[in-house]
Parts: structure tokens; sequence; C-alpha cells
């Protein structure tokens, strides 16, 4: 079945902030699916979007997402021109959604603090954030089993639960189209 959020070229949303709201919304309805708890800050706004807590931790997570197709790979911009970079003391992990793959990328926030943009190839076999793709298990790793060589890879059923359920998310939203 062909996936329904596939359409290069077309932008499924009118801004950025409602794409950013919804993709907020989907990342916190895949986590608790995969029984995590979660949490929107509520007030001034903070350096991270969602909390996520497993067995008594609370991880800092920015939920950002791209439709930006360049041909050969989808890029994503991790914050603004005007705004400040982010930092290892206000958020802990990246989630990125590639809106027209439905694929997630999560990441350790070290690993792309500093960087402007992001270039994910989710299509390319073998990539060089394979590692990283649907990588849910990596948010409930001690602290000292998160280093990047030490991170386990997800197993085949939590990918395809979270695929199953981010589907049938999308299903519901297109139903419900006017």
């Amino acid at each position: 079945m062909e996936n329904p959020m596939r359409r290069h070229g077309k932008q499924l949303f009118a801004d950025y902030r409602r794409r950013g709201e919804w993709v907020e919304l989907l990342f916190m309805t895949v986590a608790s699916g995969l029984g995590f708890h979660v949490a929107k800050p509520w007030g001034e706004p903070l350096r991270y979007d969602v909390l996520v807590e497993f067995n008594n931790r609370f991880l800092r997570v920015q939920v950002k997402s791209t439709e930006m197709w360049l041909g050969t790979c989808y890029l994503c911009q991790l914050h603004g021109w005007h705004r400040p970079k982010y930092t290892t003391k206000q958020v802990d992990y990246f989630a990125i959604y590639v809106c027209p793959e439905d694929v997630w990328y999560i990441f350790p926030a070290r690993f792309l603090i500093g960087k402007r943009t992001i270039a994910l190839t989710p299509h390319w076999k073998g990539h060089k954030y394979h590692h990283y793709m649907e990588n849910w298990p990596l948010l409930t790793q001690p602290p000292a089993a998160r280093a990047e060589d030490k991170t386990p890879a997800p197993d085949k059923a939590g990918r395809l639960s979270m695929a199953r359920l981010t589907r049938r998310i999308i299903k519901r939203l297109e139903s419900l189209d006017p």
C-alpha cells in the first residue's frame, strides 16, 4: 500500500507552525503507544517540546519535522536563523519526523548540537543515520548506555508497531478530510 504521507513536491501543511503542532501530537501519540509517559510543558516557551518519562527518568525532547525534498535527501532545519542554538543543558534528544516517508529519527542531543541542518536519506539502505531511524529504544537506555556506539538497534516488532500506529492515525485524519 502506498504511504499516504508520500507526496514529493506538495507540502502537506499550510505553514510550519501547523505542521509543528501536528508532529508534536504525533510524537506524543506514538511515544505513549510504545509505553512512554509524555507531557507537554505549559507556560513560557522552553527549548524542548515534550517531556518523556520512562522508569522514573525524565527526558527533554525537541521535536522537528521536514517535508523539504532536495532530490536526493530531506533537509531538516534544527533551529531558526534568528534563534540561538540548542545546548545539552536544554535538550536531551531530538525526534525528527520525515513527513513524506512516515519515518522518525531519534537522536541524542549531543550528536546534533551545533548543527543548523541535517540531511536525511531514509530511502537509502544503510544510510549514514540508519542507526537512529525508528530507534525508540534509545529513550529507554540508562545514561551510561547512551553512547553512540553502544545504542542498540530497534527491534523489528517495535518498528512495525510504531509504523502501524502512525498509519492508523493518518488514515483516520484522511477520513475526516472535508
